[in-house]
Parts: C-alpha cells; structure tokens; sequence
C-alpha cells in the first residue's frame, strides 16, 4: 500500500513566535507503532525515572511553530516488525484513545469527527492486526485510525480509564496499552449506569463486550490480579487515579470512590 503523508504545505511565511519565545524547528514524525497519535498531538510525555510517573509538556503554537508535527509520515510498513504484544498493546491504546475522547466533557465537534473516524478505522483493524500479523490493509486501517484518534484527543480529553491505568503502570509496571485496556470496559460500563451514552456513534451494540473481546483477541489480560495487583492496593491506586489529571474529562465525576469501584470490578 502507499505510504499516507499528513500535512499541508505552507504557502505563508511562518506565524510569529509567541510571547517572546523563538519558535521550535520544524519536526516530522514517522510513527512505527500504530497506538498513541502523538504524532497529531502537540504534547509530549516524560515519564519520573523514580515514580514512573508521568508529566505532559507541550507547545500549543502552530506546526511547524511548535511543538505539534508540521508532517506526520503513516507507513504500515514501519509497523511490520514491532513484536505481537507491542502491536497488541499499541491497538488497545489506539481504542481506547478514540472511545475515551469521543466521551470526554471537553469534546467537541471537531474532536467527535475524529473520534468517530478513529473508530471505525480501529474497531475494524485491532482484532485482524491480532489474528494476522501480516495483513498490512489492517495495519494500515490501524496506523491511520491511532493518528485520528490522537487528533481528538489534541482537541478534547480523555477520561476515567487513563486516569486508572496510569497508577497501574507507576506502581505495578503494568504496561500502558494492556493497563487502559483492561480497566476501558468496566470505566465505559459506570459512565453508561444511568442510561446516558457519552459514546453515541461508536457503534451498535454493547460497547463494553465488544471492548472485552478485543481483550480476548489480543490475548491481553483481563483481571489485575492477572498483572501482579494485590487487592489490598486498590484503595491506593483509587487515590492516585483521582489525582490524575485525566480523571477531571471523565462525562462522569471520577473521584477517588468511583476509581475504586473500578478496580474492584476489575480486580
């Protein structure tokens, strides 16, 4: 397949820096996972060698100003020889990126776009990625579907369930894509308790189901007691999610009871 090239050409001279500040070099980025988008995103994350935690720095001036990429490059090829379980936590990733913007408070139409797109290209990718390392049309479907995704979040948010996997990786060293995952079906299943659906157009049926089997299919776990997670450390990580600063986009208030519920049901 082609490789797909994102980016406009720039027929004006560069906007000038903001307040004082010389602006960034251009950057063009070639992702060979198919998982975060950060090559659509304006932010950057470091994570505390120590804690593990992780912090956000970011440069919201224009591409090609600053931090977001002026070109992203999207070849399947790239993604080729990344190890099944980096392709299969990478898909995770990408899904729940396109289902937690799609259901954040900070969304918006734009952000919805590319959220719904994202989706479709994920859903329909992931499962065949997993079964078939080979198939570079699922590749491709994934590699753009994770790059929409992360332009959604670069104009809306996420939510509860990276508000709860980033504990999971700060204590437990769980890995990121397996970690939000996991815990993706049960933060969907108490945003949609009351019968409201923040996730209206992702789909048909139960979207928390149709999340576990992804689970199924990429052969990732599904219990925390199945990644090392004490049950007696729940009531921790409730608090270190509630802190997180995703935690404050969930469509529902996430504080440190509802994080606990969570892991409970997930534990």
């Amino acid at each position: 397949r082609p490789t797909i090239t994102v980016g406009s050409r720039r027929s004006a001279p560069p906007p000038e820096p903001l307040a004082g500040r010389p602006p960034l070099l251009p950057i063009t980025l070639v992702p060979t996972s198919a998982g975060t988008g950060s090559e659509a995103q304006s932010f950057a994350l470091i994570s505390d060698a120590r804690t593990h935690a992780k912090m956000a720095c970011g440069d919201r001036r224009p591409p090609g100003v600053g931090l977001r990429p002026a070109w992203a490059v999207l070849d399947p090829r790239l993604t080729r020889t990344a190890p099944p379980s980096v392709t299969a936590a990478a898909g995770l990733d990408a899904v729940s990126h396109a289902v937690e913007s799609a259901g954040s408070t900070a969304r918006n139409d734009l952000s919805q776009r590319c959220s719904r797109a994202a989706w479709e290209l994920v859903s329909a990718g992931v499962e065949r990625v997993c079964r078939d390392i080979g198939d570079d049309e699922a590749r491709a479907a994934l590699l753009l579907g994770a790059h929409l995704a992360g332009a959604a979040i670069e104009n809306a948010m996420l939510g509860g369930a990276h508000a709860c996997a980033n504990p999971l990786t700060a204590r437990f060293d769980v890995v990121h894509g397996l970690a939000v995952g996991l815990m993706l079906p049960h933060v969907v299943r108490i945003n949609t308790a009351d019968g409201a659906d923040p996730y209206a157009g992702l789909g048909s049926g139960s979207l928390p189901e149709l999340l576990e089997r992804f689970l199924a299919t990429a052969r990732a776990p599904t219990r925390l007691r199945d990644v090392g997670v004490p049950r007696a450390a729940l009531p921790e990580l409730a608090a270190m999610a509630a802190g997180q600063w995703t935690a404050g986009f969930n469509p529902r208030p996430f504080g440190r009871d509802e994080a606990l519920r969570v892991y409970e049901a997930a534990w």
